[in-house]
């Protein structure tokens, strides 16, 4: 098996039916619902995943610009933020999530998913081996405003990541890692989101 079919079994799950079915099982309300003040919403989650998904391989692993801007979902989103969300306040957290242009996410969401995919289908994999510098990280993280002033501890967290932990890390493992929050959410909200 190749990287390309190994990263596909996971990542077309996680498009098809971890995400993509919450857009029609989950109504706008239960989508920027808080249930509790210490929970991030889900809407929240879903932007975050999509932006760390759209900066992650994007930035770190084929090195384009973000569909974020390319597409004017920055915009159409109505979301203040560059950045993709580490170290946000519960207040910031609460605005995004009553503020954000819900049917824009979506959108932006499966702008993002498309492009990786065809990010996937073109990868070398032998380019996965190469080495996040520091000076590179500095720059996609803190000159390009991906990390919040207040997470640019990120710069250390990843270096000395391949390229190849980062379409790893940022394409499938946090995503799954928000998908798990995703579902206690809705199990506060008396939601079976997954059935399963």
């Amino acid at each position: 098996m190749n990287i390309h079919h190994l990263f596909l079994q996971r990542y077309d799950a996680l498009a098809e039916f971890w995400i993509g079915d919450l857009w029609n099982k989950v109504s706008e309300e239960q989508l920027r619902s808080r249930p509790h003040t210490q929970l991030n919403s889900i809407v929240w989650n879903l932007w975050h995943i999509t932006r760390v998904e759209d900066a992650g391989i994007n930035r770190f692993v084929v090195d384009r610009p973000q569909v974020l801007f390319e597409g004017g979902w920055f915009d159409q989103m109505g979301v203040p933020y560059r950045h993709h969300g580490t170290g946000m306040t519960l207040e910031e957290v609460n605005h995004l999530s009553q503020t954000i242009n819900v049917e824009a996410l979506h959108g932006y969401w499966q702008a993002v998913n498309l492009r990786t995919l065809e990010i996937i289908a073109q990868l070398v994999p032998e380019s996965l081996d190469a080495v996040m510098d520091s000076e590179r990280l500095q720059v996609i993280l803190v000159d390009e405003g991906i990390a919040r002033p207040n997470a640019q501890w990120l710069s250390e967290a990843y270096h000395g990541w391949t390229k190849g932990k980062c379409l790893m890390h940022f394409g499938l493992t946090h995503s799954y890692q928000h998908v798990g929050e995703i579902a206690a959410i809705g199990s506060v909200m008396g939601l079976n989101i997954y059935d399963v």
